[in-house]
């Protein structure tokens, strides 16, 4: 999912199709307000992935990286990990300790899976989320409503916020037996 498509389909739902036109063109720059506007969203799909990827969807990878020294250091790892899920080696579970800058463990390489935090993205770059379950709408919902708060216009943001609350709903996976709801049901 490409930042800019979120960020043409948030200016259609804010009613700026001209803008948006702008960005498919490439000339937004060369308009102050245009630019300001584009800017000002970029900056509200960034915090929406943010918080999409720790609150509600978790951005999960993993990859090979060695201890040296007996220590991990987060600054080693291509993401920004949130929380480490697991480290193995050959298979097997490895006894660890997290610190706040690195991980401690023996000398060697390990298989590290963790949940990690998006990047900050330009405007040509691509979301980390593939498409499904968080896709362009979800994020175009989490952007409009967050430039409608910023700009002081609460009774949009409340509008665009109350559609990307519904749409996450929608859209996460049920934990637990409740969602079900009660009752009996017959098949």
């Amino acid at each position: 999912m490409l930042v800019s498509d979120v960020i043409k389909t948030a200016l259609a739902l804010l009613d700026r199709q001209d803008v948006a036109d702008m960005v498919s063109s490439q000339t937004y720059s060369s308009d102050e307000e245009a630019s300001r506007l584009v800017g000002a969203l970029l900056h509200c799909f960034n915090a929406v992935e943010d918080e999409l990827a720790r609150g509600f969807f978790p951005l999960e990878t993993e990859e090979t990286l060695v201890a040296s020294g007996g220590k991990i250091y987060y600054t080693a790892f291509s993401e920004t990990p949130v929380k480490i899920l697991s480290l193995t080696s050959g298979g097997k579970e490895i006894d660890h300790v997290i610190c706040p800058k690195y991980i401690e463990v023996k000398a060697g390489a390990y298989s590290v899976k963790y949940v990690f935090a998006p990047s900050k993205k330009a405007l040509d770059g691509e979301s980390d989320f593939t498409g499904y379950p968080v896709g362009e709408r979800l994020m175009a919902y989490g952007v409009a409503s967050e430039y409608c708060l910023i700009s002081g216009d609460i009774g949009q943001a409340e509008s665009w916020e109350s559609r990307y609350r519904a749409e996450i709903e929608r859209l996460r996976p049920c934990p637990t037996a409740k969602c079900m709801g009660t009752g009996r049901y017959w098949v």
